[in-house]
């Protein structure tokens, strides 16, 4: 794997991650040696699903009392990659996720890759 590290932004829904979020989890663990996810809400009571779908860390921000998640999501995740930078950030591409992509790019100054249909690690021979 050339992939160390890669965190997905776990979207909640129902008592449970989006579709989206688990296929994001469960592709990011067949190419990082360590998946971590970030999540709000309820996000301790989700820490055992994370974990079946690939997550060694579960990051909850918390409960956001009807807020939309953009700015706090984004400002968590600028928070965990100044201390350790993934080598990638998977989020799906949902409104939420839109949302908190586009305030990540601007808080780190780096592009955004979108409408991203699959990842593959290629080994260079």
């Amino acid at each position: 794997m050339t992939l160390n590290t890669i965190l997905v932004v776990a979207e909640p829904s129902n008592g449970s991650f989006t579709t989206t979020s688990l296929e994001l989890l469960s592709h990011a663990r067949s190419l990082a040696g360590t998946v971590a996810a970030i999540t709000w809400g309820d996000g301790g009571s989700l820490a055992a699903l994370a974990g079946e779908y690939g997550a060694s860390t579960l990051h909850d921000v918390g409960d956001l009392a009807g807020a939309l998640p953009g700015v706090p999501v984004a400002a968590a995740i600028a928070h965990l990659v100044a201390g350790a930078a993934p080598d990638a950030i998977l989020i799906p591409a949902s409104y939420d996720g839109r949302d908190i992509a586009g305030r990540l790019s601007a808080r780190l100054d780096r592009p955004v890759l979108t409408n991203v249909t699959d990842v593959i690690d290629r080994v260079a021979s």
